[in-house]
């Protein structure tokens, strides 16, 4: 399957979540897979497949969707921290995620009826009361410390720092 072809699967995924009458369900994981594949290679991809038009009718049309969405970007970093990211698919996973919320959440914080959105807990999580703000920090924290994302792997110490 070609590059565009998964592309062309994402832009769907992004208009199902759009369009739907119904929200979709959080359990669908064949549908959120989608939105972590390999198929977006970069935050400009992410930017030119999900038009802020689009995020503006997500968030006033379906919040349900939009907030499933984050929930599930979320959801996946913690797991990707949990597993220590180790590799190459959860290091795509990460990415993607963190692409996406970077892309959305700019639009939730926008919205005074949203304000509370990052107050709740991680549905299906570990434990209960923890808001999903904390477990965002915390895994974008944890990830920091991940190999491919914040600490550069295999660089000679003497070529880290120049003058």
């Amino acid at each position: 399957m070609g590059n565009s072809d998964t592309k062309l699967q994402f832009r769907q995924a992004i208009i199902d979540i759009t369009s739907k009458s119904s929200p979709i369900d959080a359990k669908d994981n064949q549908f959120w897979d989608q939105f972590w594949s390999d198929s977006i290679t970069s935050v400009n991809d992410v930017f030119a497949l999900i038009p802020s038009k689009e995020i503006r009718s997500l968030k006033d049309d379906h919040p349900a969707n939009l907030a499933t969405l984050v929930y599930k970007a979320i959801e996946r970093l913690v797991r990707s921290t949990d597993s220590l990211c180790n590799s190459h698919s959860q290091q795509i996973t990460v990415l993607n995620a963190t692409r996406i919320l970077t892309r959305v959440i700019p639009y939730i914080f926008e919205d005074p009826d949203w304000k509370g959105f990052f107050w709740s807990s991680l549905s299906g999580g570990s434990d209960p009361d923890i808001p999903l703000a904390l477990s965002l920090i915390t895994s974008v924290c944890d990830l920091l410390f991940c190999g491919f994302h914040g600490l550069s792997v295999g660089e000679p110490a003497n070529t880290r720092w120049t003058s």
